[in-house]
């Protein structure tokens, strides 16, 4: 594969502590050691968890505001500022890292200017392929995602609670304006429909480990 001319990650300020140290640690010094530029890209719309508390609103299974506001939008106005204005020509690639096990989520763009391209799936990548290969680089990867994602597994909502009670905190709080501002709703930041408050420990894994809002 070419060198890319610009690796982007949105920020929507609410990611996992791991993913913020594997990007500050390693991927931000490997691409200056490869000349590659990295833009880091917020939305002009704050904060996601932020948003979420001024809209008295969680993020829910199904729906697209987190990924098309906070994670496709500002990675797509960052690479304007570097290809400009072209009305009605492609004039901008995106590599999106998505492999074979989850080959569904492929998809063209919806703008002409911006198309999708998938590297992982041209060369017949697994995610454990991948996971392997930065293994032998002595890169050791977690699944990324945000702290209060409703895609969460039970485990994975435990081990917020339990390394990151500050974290923890800022998601039942949200929860909790949540249903003070629609106390006529039920389903919370859970993927089976209960609320954090609700025990963890019974919570089956969820069904998603692809990290499917990911772009």
């Amino acid at each position: 594969m070419p060198k890319p001319d610009l690796v982007a990650m949105s920020d929507t300020m609410a990611e996992k502590p791991a993913t913020m140290k594997l990007l500050n640690e390693v991927l931000i010094p490997l691409m200056k050691e490869m000349d590659i530029p990295f833009e880091l890209c917020t939305s002009h719309l704050g904060g996601l968890v932020e948003y979420y508390q001024s809209h008295g609103a969680i993020p829910i299974i199904g729906t697209r505001h987190c990924t098309a506001k906070f994670k496709i939008r500002p990675i797509r106005r960052k690479v304007r500022e570097y290809v400009g204005n072209a009305r009605g020509k492609h004039i901008a690639t995106c590599w999106l890292g998505i492999t074979t096990d989850e080959d569904h989520r492929e998809s063209e763009s919806d703008v002409i200017w911006f198309q999708n391209r998938y590297p992982l799936l041209e060369l017949g990548l697994s995610r454990q392929d991948c996971i392997d290969s930065l293994a032998r680089r002595g890169i050791v990867v977690e699944k990324s995602g945000c702290y209060m994602c409703p895609y969460q597994s039970g485990d994975e909502w435990l081990k917020i609670k339990e390394e990151f009670p500050d974290l923890w905190n800022n998601a039942i709080a949200l929860e909790d304006e949540y249903f003070k501002t629609h106390p006529g709703r039920w389903k919370g930041l859970r993927y089976d429909g209960k609320r954090l408050r609700e025990p963890l420990t019974d919570f089956a894994k969820s069904k998603c480990s692809s990290g499917g809002c990911f772009i």
